[in-house]
C-alpha cells in the first residue's frame, strides 16, 4: 500500500466528532454578511458606471454640437486721438475703462481653450494685476504724474493685448 492510502485508512479510524454548538450558525453568519459585502460592492459599481455614463452624455453634447457663430463686432482698438499736456494721464484711464467695457461685452470664451492661449490670456491677466496694485501704492503714495501716465499707458497696452487676444480665440483662430 501507498503511505498516503495507509494515511487516509488511518484517519477513517478516528472517532467522529460533533463540532462546538453554534459553529455552523456563525459559519453561515459569515457567509451571508461576505454575500451580503459583495452584493453592495456590485451595487456600488453599478452606480458609479451609471453616474459615469450620465455625466458622460451631456459632456459628449457640448463637445460635438457645433460652436455657435461669434457675435463680435470689431471694435477700434488704438486710443482716441486726445490732445494733452505732460502731466496728464486721463485720456489713458478713459481708453483703459473703454477696453474694459469691450472686454466684458465679448461673448463667454469656449468651452475647451487651446493650453497657449490660455496660458498667455492668464499672463495677460496676471500683468494687469501687477499694474494695477502698482497704480493703487502710486495713488496712495501721491507719485509724480508721469510715472502714473507710465503705469495707465502699460495698462492700457495690456488691455489692448488682452482684447485682441479674447477676440482672436472668438473667432476661432
Amino acid at each position: 500500500m501507498h503511505a498516503r492510502a495507509q494515511d487516509l485508512l488511518k484517519l477513517r479510524e478516528l472517532p467522529e466528532l460533533a463540532p462546538p454548538p453554534g459553529v455552523w450558525d456563525r459559519v453561515l453568519e459569515g457567509v451571508g454578511e461576505r454575500a451580503a459585502a459583495r452584493r453592495t460592492r456590485r451595487h456600488v459599481a453599478l452606480a458609479a458606471c451609471l453616474l459615469v455614463a450620465a455625466a458622460a452624455v451631456p459632456l459628449a453634447y457640448v463637445l460635438t454640437r457645433p460652436a455657435p457663430a461669434p457675435t463680435v463686432t470689431l471694435v477700434r482698438l488704438a486710443p482716441d486721438r486726445v490732445p494733452w499736456d505732460e502731466t496728464s494721464y486721463a485720456p489713458l484711464i478713459v481708453e483703459s475703462a473703454r477696453l474694459e467695457k469691450v472686454l466684458a461685452e465679448m461673448p463667454a470664451p469656449p468651452p475647451l481653450v487651446v493650453g497657449a492661449t490660455a496660458g498667455t490670456i492668464v499672463g495677460l491677466e496676471d500683468r494687469i494685476a501687477y499694474v494695477d496694485a502698482q497704480l493703487s501704492y502710486a495713488a496712495a503714495r501721491d507719485f509724480a504724474p508721469r510715472y502714473r501716465r507710465a503705469l495707465w499707458g502699460e495698462r492700457v497696452e495690456l488691455m489692448n493685448a488682452l482684447v485682441q487676444v479674447r477676440f482672436a480665440q472668438t473667432q476661432g483662430f
